[in-house]
């Protein structure tokens, strides 16, 4: 998929479950061709994934707020109809995320920051009709793994997608050992984890990385730009927990190791990791939906 547009692409994703369903269907009818192989091929990966396009999005900002939250939180803000909570480390970020938020418009968007109230704020923010709720976690998961332990009732209804970077991890590996124990055990729907771009020191990410401060100083001039050379990551979550077409999968064992950090192996749990190559497409996307005078929410 190469759409940089949330709404072509809700239309090309459409139309590619109804070819996946169609080359199933005709394998079927054709038992011991080349027509059935694939068919077989096909079913081995599973059922096509469900269509979240309608459900509410959570934004879990971690403990840190600095350039790469606020790109991530605006582009979701900008972006996405269906945001419908931030989740921030501290009262300071709280207020930082709510003049954010005002400023792009959303001002019906809530914040939480008190660990004790996430799980009532997610809830009244979510709905309790059992609808799923789509979970970006941009930094540790610490405020995940309290609504698996304390709300399991909302835990069951989250489809996550975790940074798998390493910051912070040291004081959170209890919260990542229970989120992966919840997605082994099914107490939560889904979890996927994403790498969030590649090593420093390449032309092409720099490149980016100053087109993604731009866009980050026009729209918080009071943040904290020590932390540039992670802009781009908690938006290259946001884009996997979207669905759009900028991060390649593929199954992996998963393990949480001493520190708390995702690791990929042969062993452990199988999940889906994304990762991304090129980040200037979705630098585009980035710039497209911020432009005030553009707004592009199709996500």
């Amino acid at each position: 998929m190469t759409s940089e547009s949330p709404t072509h692409e809700g239309k090309a994703i459409d139309e590619a479950r109804q070819d996946y369903d169609a080359l199933r269907a005709v394998g079927e009818l054709f038992p011991g061709t080349a027509l059935a192989e694939s068919s077989r091929q096909l079913g081995r990966g599973g059922d096509w994934p469900e269509n979240l396009r309608d459900a509410p999005l959570v934004v879990d900002a971690g403990s840190a707020w600095g350039p790469g939250t606020v790109l991530a939180v605006a582009a979701a803000a900008r972006g996405v109809p269906r945001l419908a909570l931030v989740v921030v480390g501290d009262e300071t970020a709280g207020s930082a995320a709510r003049r954010l938020l005002d400023r792009v418009g959303r001002p019906e968007v809530g914040v939480a920051y008190r660990p004790a109230e996430v799980p009532s704020a997610v809830r009244s923010a979510c709905g309790a009709d059992g609808q799923p709720i789509r979970w970006a976690s941009l930094g540790e998961p610490r405020h995940l793994a309290q609504v698996i332990q304390h709300a399991p009732d909302l835990a069951g209804r989250l489809r996550v997608t975790q940074s798998a970077a390493g910051s912070e991890r040291s004081a959170s590996a209890d919260a990542a050992r229970t989120v992966l124990d919840a997605a082994r055990e099914g107490r939560i729907a889904g979890l996927d984890l994403v790498v969030t771009g590649p090593g420093d020191g390449e032309p092409s990410v720099d490149h980016s990385r100053r087109q993604a401060m731009v866009l980050v100083e026009a729209l918080d001039d009071t943040v904290d730009t020590s932390a540039a050379a992670a802009v781009l990551g908690g938006s290259v979550v946001l884009s996997a927990a979207v669905m759009l077409p900028f991060v390649d999968v593929e199954q992996a064992g998963t393990a949480v190791d001493g520190e708390g950090v995702f690791r990929r192996g042969h062993d452990g749990v199988p999940l889906w990791w994304g990762t991304i190559e090129d980040h200037d497409p979705l630098v585009r996307w980035l710039s497209r939906v911020i432009e005030p005078s553009r707004p592009d929410r199709g996500a």
